[in-house]
């Protein structure tokens, strides 16, 4: 059995695309030259090439396969086959996946759109998000704003992604004070707002974090998988803690480039879907970072594509959201999607609360 990658291959000066793409299935396989591979191991552990088609000038789309034993269910292997050595050669951009023949070894998210929204008793609008900032705030300042947020209604809440398990901001005294914030402004207006601490940290400690987080009540967790690993955020969402799992962006750029890498809709879109994040930050269009609205919409239609073998993921879109844009946003993204506001929230001349209470308004009607 074999599954197949997809790249967006450009030639650079004196390279031809038959010998380059020829090049990329073995360095992904073997390793050496088809000139010296015996006939078995051509024919059955070797990278193919099964399409190349001219896309325009010096650029091409070209079909590898690869023999699905190359895996065997080794998920560091598969990203090793994904883009190993090959990330070393410029011109070469990973697209997508055929998830299909090898869709059991990854987890997919937990809980995807469709579980959120039963959880979360919200059938089809947009949900809300801000974060708990800036870096330096104490416990008590922190665990405030989580109630401002929360009893104006907003969906979710989460750490800061630089918020980690500082001295003047311990992870557990933290969790224990925003869980008991937005729970206590349940109990005055009725309307449960999710709390996701940041669990990102090192090795084993992860795990820990993670089983912390729902045992003081945590109602999802914000996880930077560049930074932890992929294969971390897939053994979270393998695990026995029933918590949801927002991806953050932090060190992903790393990874795209103009012609090499992945490309946005992959990474964020299919890449983090498949190992188990149920919602994917994403820098918005038009806010403090550079990605195209095309390049938005390319991570929308990934994470949600019903062809995909897993739950469908939430974008989460952040950055430079503006509350006021609320309905701009929603007519080019459609309703499932996760809104993640900061500055324009915090900038409310009349509070946080204020701030989430319009937000709310727009996205109900």
């Amino acid at each position: 059995m074999r599954f197949t990658i997809e790249y967006l291959v450009t030639c650079l000066q004196g390279e031809t695309i038959q010998e380059k793409a020829l090049g990329i299935a073995l360095e992904q396989s073997v390793e050496l030259p088809s000139s010296v591979l015996d006939a078995w191991i051509l024919n059955n552990t070797a990278g193919k090439v099964e399409s190349i088609k001219e896309t325009g000038e010096k650029t091409y789309l070209v079909e590898c396969s690869y023999a699905v034993s190359t895996i065997d269910g080794d998920l560091t292997q598969f990203l090793n086959v994904l883009l190993g050595n090959i990330s070393l050669k410029p011109g070469i951009q990973v697209i997508n996946v055929d998830w299909e023949p090898i869709q059991d070894w990854f987890p997919g998210p937990r809980f995807g759109v469709e579980g959120v929204r039963i959880n979360m008793g919200i059938p089809n609008r947009p949900l809300s998000c801000s974060a708990l900032k800036p870096l330096g705030l104490s416990i008590d300042k922190l665990a405030d704003l989580a109630f401002q947020f929360a009893t104006g209604g907003i969906d979710i809440i989460k750490d800061d992604h630089g918020i980690a398990d500082q001295r003047h901001s311990p992870f557990t005294e933290r969790v224990k004070a925003c869980v008991e914030a937005v729970n206590h402004s349940y109990n005055l207006t009725g309307k449960q707002t999710w709390y996701f601490p940041n669990v990102t940290t090192n090795g084993s400690k992860l795990i820990d974090r993670f089983r912390q987080a729902e045992d003081l009540g945590a109602h999802g967790v914000l996880l930077c998988p560049q930074l932890c690993g992929l294969e971390m955020m897939a053994d979270l969402a393998s695990s026995d803690v029933n918590l949801p799992i927002m991806a953050h962006p932090a060190f992903s750029g790393t990874y795209l480039g103009a012609i090499n890498g992945f490309s946005h809709s992959f990474q964020y879109g299919s890449l983090w879907r498949a190992f188990g994040a149920d919602f994917v930050i994403y820098p918005n269009n038009g806010g403090r970072f550079s990605f195209t609205l095309d390049e938005c919409i390319g991570i929308n239609q990934a994470a949600l594509d019903p062809m995909v073998p897993y739950a469908r993921t939430f974008p989460t879109p952040g950055g430079g959201v503006d509350r006021n844009k609320i309905p701009e946003w929603r007519a080019k993204y459609g309703n499932d999607i996760v809104f993640l506001m900061g500055a324009s929230l915090y900038k409310h001349p009349e509070g946080i609360k204020a701030a989430t209470i319009e937000v709310q308004e727009a996205l109900n009607q």
